[in-house]
């Protein structure tokens, strides 16, 4: 029986002045209760597997489409995301940050980022692009 899991991916773009900023930021720690924090988890106001993050580095000479390319399941939602990235968000950042949610008949991972439509009010240092869900058939 082949069945569907549910996707869905949050984009960010941010700007780094360099690779070890970046990963400082977006590395999870845990603390002697087992709690996990990040400065991504705690600017956004999630908490969330890190298993399910992905980012990518990239030149402002780059396209949507070529920026996109190559990350997870970009197959899937390439044509959906590509047209809320515009030239003038891609100038001001370096940075393209995605967190995945998955549901299917396993149970749920980041199931609160299936809901998340607004960001928090506080400054952030990247810009929330959206979200974008879809589909892929289990095996």
């Amino acid at each position: 029986m082949t069945t569907k899991a549910q996707y869905v991916v949050a984009v960010w773009l941010a700007n780094f002045n360099h690779e070890k900023e970046l990963h400082n930021y977006l590395e999870v720690t845990y603390d002697e209760d087992g709690n996990s924090q990040s400065g991504f988890g705690n600017a956004v106001g999630l908490d969330f597997d890190s298993d399910f993050l992905e980012h990518a580095s990239f030149t402002h000479t780059m396209k949507p489409e070529e920026i996109i390319s190559g990350v997870s399941f970009s197959e899937y939602f390439k044509h959906d995301l590509t047209p809320l990235i515009n030239h003038d968000s891609l100038s001001a950042h370096n940075t393209i940050i995605f967190l995945y949610g998955k549901q299917d008949i396993y149970g749920t991972i980041n199931e609160h980022i299936f809901s998340l439509v607004n960001m928090p009010r506080k400054q952030l240092p990247f810009s929330f692009i959206g979200t974008v869900k879809f589909e892929i058939e289990n095996q």
